[in-house]
């Protein structure tokens, strides 16, 4: 992929970008973004955007380019995690369109102007829509894989003393990618984490996704780079190899995890693992666990999801292996249904879910936290 990269940076010089029309620069930024294209090619993403800015320049008023193609270029580029320095003139330019063709999204337009706009938020739809067409990877413990060598921490971090955040299934990556970008101290109170102070470890089974995740990570500024880094394994394992980290292991990650098929009796959502084969295992717990025994000071554990059921099983699960549950306060949910209530919907898992076990414990109590 960095030879192509190579090759479309050098016709690029070439053609001025004239053979590329519309949103076609941000198309082949992201794909390249996708591709896992690494630091060596900046110069590559910023031809990219100084086409993306011709063009709406060139055409970003006219009524024949409406503002889904406006919008489909910023978040493009912005999903491909550009530098902000470098976007900046794209964004006020869009911005200009937008406000020329009545756009009524002014907080977008807003965004934008102030350069608040980038990694997160809709521009994060896009990779979305590339992770959730990825197929199930199953994992091959019998042939040989790169995972099974032992990891070389000195190479994938600059200072390998740093406390470690991880995130298991980390897809994307964007959680991390987010954390690892922050320059303040601490975000939250109840995690007394310096975050910029934090190396971070994502693990996922998709090679695609992880090649993402470490692209990303190597174009973003020296400041900081060497502290964010991917790994293609399986979870287990790579708790395992934790254990030769220089570092302590600060907090442990599991965001949103795709939920274990209910035992209704039929024969439900084939895509979705058994509960035998759901991520979060009870050897994943144990090997949490000791890596918090060994760890010099406090360590952490949180998950996220959007499942009731699998929010109370891995609550039980967190308890029953010693581990002991932050109080959320007033951030606590008092009323399952009356959030349910709120939203107007009651999801049809957890439908199904009480007509099978309709004495179930509920997500609610002083260790389930609304947000």
């Amino acid at each position: 992929i960095h030879e192509v990269a190579y090759q479309a940076e050098r016709r690029i010089s070439l053609t001025l970008g004239t053979d590329l029309r519309g949103p076609q620069s941000a198309d082949a930024c992201f794909n390249f973004a996708l591709a896992g294209v690494q630091n060596s090619t900046n110069s590559l993403f910023r031809n990219l955007i100084s086409i993306g800015i011709h063009e709406l320049k060139r055409a970003g008023s006219r009524s024949s380019f409406p503002p889904k193609n406006i919008l489909h270029i910023v978040e493009k580029f912005a999903a491909s995690d550009v530098r902000r320095e470098d976007a900046m003139e794209l964004y006020q330019i869009a911005a200009d369109c937008l406000e020329k063709k009545n756009y009524n999204d002014k907080l977008y337009i807003e965004s934008l102007r102030t350069g608040s706009f980038g990694f997160h938020g809709r521009p994060l739809l896009w990779l979305w829509r590339f992770s959730s067409r990825q197929k199930k990877v199953e994992i091959d413990y019998q042939g040989k894989s790169e995972w099974k060598d032992d990891i070389d921490w000195q190479d994938a971090y600059q200072d390998t003393n740093k406390p470690l955040v991880v995130d298991i299934g980390s897809g994307m990556g964007t959680c991390i990618l987010g954390l690892g970008s922050t320059s303040s101290l601490n975000v939250h109170e109840k995690l007394p984490i310096q975050w910029s102070q934090c190396n971070y470890a994502g693990v996922d089974l998709n090679p695609a996704l992880v090649r993402f995740g470490n692209g990303v990570a190597s174009r973003r500024s020296s400041s900081k780079k060497g502290r964010v880094k991917f790994f293609c394994c399986p979870a287990d394992e790579f708790l395992s190899k934790l254990k030769s980290y220089q570092g302590r292991i600060s907090l442990i990650l599991v965001n949103f995890p795709s939920p274990y098929r209910l035992d209704s009796g039929e024969r439900g959502n084939l895509q979705l693992p058994s509960a035998e084969n759901f991520m979060v295992t009870s050897k994943l717990f144990e090997q949490i666990c000791t890596l918090a025994r060994n760890n010099a000071s406090e360590a952490y554990f949180m998950f996220q999801t959007k499942c009731e059921d699998v929010a109370v099983y891995l609550k039980n699960e967190c308890l029953s292996n010693g581990l002991s549950g932050i109080i959320a306060g007033d951030k606590a949910v008092d009323s399952i249904d009356d959030i349910y209530s709120r939203n107007k919907s009651v999801p049809k898992r957890v439908k199904e879910w009480l007509r099978i076990e309709p004495r179930a414990e509920r997500a609610e109590g002083n260790l389930f936290w609304s947000e």
